[in-house]
């Protein structure tokens, strides 16, 4: 069992609606995980008629997969609306000349885009066939609930494609002082998948080593990732002697190469739903089979 240290979800929900307007210094890494898994894509033989992006933050990833599977319905949830906001407006196609401007209101975005937990999707059963999560797993709170909604709202033979930061990740800066949440291991996720009642789980991991000179701007890509949404976390504001303290031990980590390093831990994993869709915990299917003739 996946268990995120303490995450306050409304502190989860603020933290990413605060850095609306900043998420694009955390792009780096969400595309480049996108690309990846995207890649993986290429060998699975799936046309979906419906796609779900689990935390589409600001569409690149909608873009992609409506490139890709331009026959299927994209649509992309957020938890905080100023992010699904943005990639509303991202995701409506570009307009040029002045008539096409002003047809702009009429012009069909490229998704849909909502904001809702994904702990609880406001979506009927089984009712898509590609679920795809870059980046946003270890930000539930509750893990095994959005693994059963991933399994309710998807169909039969659909598929589950995500990546989420692995335990290792960014161990440097816990090495420094950070309090900061845990990050969950592949096993734990491919026994959630599987209790869910996903088929044939796969997980692999896969690290990237990003390199600074600055540590004020690895300070700075850090909490573009997302910033501290503990429970316990400390609510007052912190002063610049607390950020001077930071980048000092920060920089004690300086490779003798002269950089500084920061892991990333990136975990893919894909499972399929069953044809015959297990139900709900405590639910059993009932079969009438015809009467054979003696």
């Amino acid at each position: 069992m996946a268990h995120p240290d303490d995450l306050d979800p409304k502190a989860v929900r603020r933290q990413f609606a605060r850095r609306a307007g900043n998420l694009h210094r955390a792009d780096f890494l969400l595309r480049e995980a996108e690309r990846r898994l995207l890649d993986r894509l290429e060998i699975v033989r799936l046309r979906p008629a419906s796609i779900l992006d689990v935390g589409c933050g600001l569409g690149h990833g909608l873009a992609a997969l409506s490139q890709r599977y331009p026959e299927a319905a994209v649509r992309g949830c957020d938890l905080a609306w100023q992010v699904a906001a943005q990639a509303r407006r991202r995701l409506v196609p570009e307009a040029r000349g002045l008539l096409a401007r002003l047809r702009r209101g009429a012009a069909r975005p490229v998704a849909s885009v909502f904001a809702a937990d994904a702990q609880a999707l406001p979506l009927p059963d089984s009712s898509v066939d590609l679920i795809w999560s870059n980046l946003a797993f270890h930000w539930f709170a509750e893990p095994a609930r959005a693994v059963d909604e991933w399994h309710r709202v998807i169909r039969p033979e659909g598929l589950l494609t995500f990546t989420v930061l692995g335990v290792d990740s960014l161990a440097e800066l816990r090495a420094a002082g950070a309090r900061m949440m845990r990050f969950p291991d592949m096993h734990d996720i491919g026994d959630l998948l599987a209790g869910a009642g996903f088929a044939e789980p796969v997980m692999d991991v896969e690290r990237i080593a990003l390199t600074y000179r600055d540590p004020a701007a690895m300070l700075a890509d850090a909490r573009a990732l997302g910033g501290n949404a503990l429970t316990g976390r400390f609510r007052g504001l912190l002063g610049r002697g607390h950020r001077r303290e930071w980048l000092a031990a920060l920089e004690r980590g300086r490779g003798a190469d002269g950089m500084l390093r920061l892991t990333v831990e990136l975990i893919f994993g894909h499972a399929w739903c069953p044809a015959k869709k297990r139900l709900p915990r405590g639910l059993a299917r009932v079969e009438f089979l015809p009467k054979r003739k003696h």
